[in-house]
């Protein structure tokens, strides 16, 4: 979440609308709006101003965050549609509010465009919390920024790395291959962070990983095997050990249950399963493209050897910065 930079609202008591603005079609009579489970949704003409907080860590010995602030109009010209939902606010604004908005905005135009067709939002463009003032006008805009992964600084491509790298000249893309889709749902999943999307989808990628291409015919003992198997003998395969994934792959696959067939939000497991879903997904990646060497599984874990490895992480717990650039 951001703000203007050195300032803080007292938001106890404040109202406001939690906004999702997306590019649409326009729908010939549709009504002026539509409520779903709370969440107004109407269409305008653009431009809709909005703000967005862009956030760049810098490569050091510490983290050092970049920020920048942008307000900017989108959609100017277009037809939109602008999911609303009206809030108040409490003495504290968590990410998690930020993110039940998100999935409560995103659910109602999504059965929206379920009853009538996608064409009411085709691309987001905008997403953020207007405070509103005594009259009911928009006074600051707050925008989600949550799910900010820390990475090391101090990581950087060694010598074994980029020989790693070099060899993958090789490959061939355009031939159909489940390696080629796994990576493409693993990189959407690493880019969406730690949601029960990003979940699933990391789970779709290690199903394309570990199980034999569509159609194979297989003996009794192996259509017997369940998703949990196929993925501990694909571990097994690439040198390690089942038994050392945390939480056991059982429990993942019990979090995607929870998401997918119970419809759970926000499951206990969440950010815990999400990064050992994602370090799953990069060894076997790598074990399938044959790559011995690489960063760590993890990517909050620096790639430096002692006795520079504990300098590292006591400057990354104890000197964070913040850099606001200028703003526009």
């Amino acid at each position: 979440m951001a703000g203007e930079p050195g300032t803080k609202a007292a938001l106890t008591g404040r109202s406001g609308e939690y906004r999702v603005i997306f590019r649409g079609m326009r729908v010939p009579g549709f009504p002026e709006s539509i409520d779903i489970g709370g969440v107004q949704i109407v269409q305008t003409v653009g431009p809709v101003w909005t703000q967005k907080t862009d956030i760049q860590q810098s490569p050091g010995w510490r983290p050092v965050y970049q920020k920048r602030m942008r307000r900017f109009p989108v959609g100017e010209g277009e037809d939109l549609t602008v999911c609303t939902i009206p809030v108040q606010l409490g003495s504290d604004l968590k990410s998690r509010d930020l993110e039940e908005w998100h999935s409560q905005a995103h659910a109602a135009v999504g059965i929206a465009a379920a009853v009538l067709d996608e064409r009411l939002a085709l691309e987001q463009l905008g997403e953020d919390l207007v405070i509103l003032d005594d009259y009911g006008a928009g006074e600051t805009a707050v925008d989600q920024v949550v799910r900010v992964r820390e990475y090391p600084p101090v990581n950087r491509v060694l010598l074994a790395h980029r020989r790693a790298i070099a060899k993958l000249g090789s490959l061939d893309l355009s031939h159909p291959a489940p390696v080629n889709a796994a990576t493409r749902w693993y990189l959407r999943a690493a880019q969406e962070g730690p949601t029960p999307d990003a979940v699933v989808s990391l789970w779709i990628a290690l199903e394309a990983l570990v199980k034999p291409p569509y159609g194979t015919k297989l003996s009794p003992a192996l259509r017997r095997r369940t998703d949990v198997e196929w993925v501990e003998h694909a571990v097994r395969e690439a040198g390690r050990s089942p038994d050392d994934v945390d939480p056991t792959i059982g429990r993942l696959a019990g979090l995607r249950a929870q998401i997918v067939h119970g419809g759970v939000e926000q499951p206990e497991l969440l950010r815990e399963g999400f990064y050992a879903l994602e370090a799953l997904a990069r060894l076997l990646i790598r074990s399938q493209l044959e790559i011995r060497v690489g960063w760590q599984l993890r990517p909050n874990q620096a790639n430096l050897k002692k006795p520079f490895q504990p300098l590292a992480a006591y400057l990354q717990n104890r000197f964070r910065a913040t850099r606001w650039l200028s703003s526009s």
